[in-house]
This record gives structure tokens, C-alpha cells and sequence, in this order.
């Protein structure tokens, strides 16, 4: 979370408004950490083809598979702080 906030605090000159409440925070890194996640792990899977090595392909299936499971996180800690606030 340190390197989300590091930055948001580098990219807005000033912070908005839902940055300081601590629900919404989280519920905006949990989105970025879905997208991140997502984003790496289709151009990385995008980068292998069926003549890539097996010892280059099989980490790097690995790590696209990592990564499906990082966006799966982030996307039950969003929807256990959506239920948690209704």
C-alpha cells in the first residue's frame, strides 16, 4: 500500500478529498492493485507465444497466474469494504 500512497502523493498536487477518509482509501487501492495486476499479467501472458522456451515460459506463466490472484484479492477486499459499509 506504502508504494500506492508514495503515488497518489506524487501524482496530485493536492490530495483529493476521499484520500483522507480511510474506507475509501482502501477501497482505491484495492482498484489499483486489480488494475495493475490485470494490466501486467495480459501484457506479460501477451508477450508469450508457443515457441517461447519452456524455461522462459513456464515463470512466466507463473507469475501471470500470481498475478490473476493478486487481482482476485483486490477484488474480494473491495467487495468486503462495499458490504461492510452498506
Amino acid at each position: 500500500m506504502s508504494a500506492w500512497e508514495g503515488e497518489m502523493e506524487r501524482s496530485y498536487p493536492q490530495l483529493p478529498r476521499w484520500y483522507w477518509n480511510e474506507a475509501e482509501r482502501r477501497k482505491q487501492y484495492a482498484r489499483w492493485v486489480e488494475a495493475e495486476a490485470e494490466s501486467l499479467a495480459m501484457r506479460l501472458a501477451g508477450l508469450l507465444r508457443p515457441d517461447t522456451p519452456a524455461d522462459t515460459a513456464g515463470p512466466a506463466r507463473l507469475l501471470v497466474e500470481s498475478l490473476a490472484r493478486d487481482a482476485e484479492w483486490a477484488r474480494s477486499l473491495e467487495d468486503g469494504l462495499l458490504r461492510n459499509a452498506a
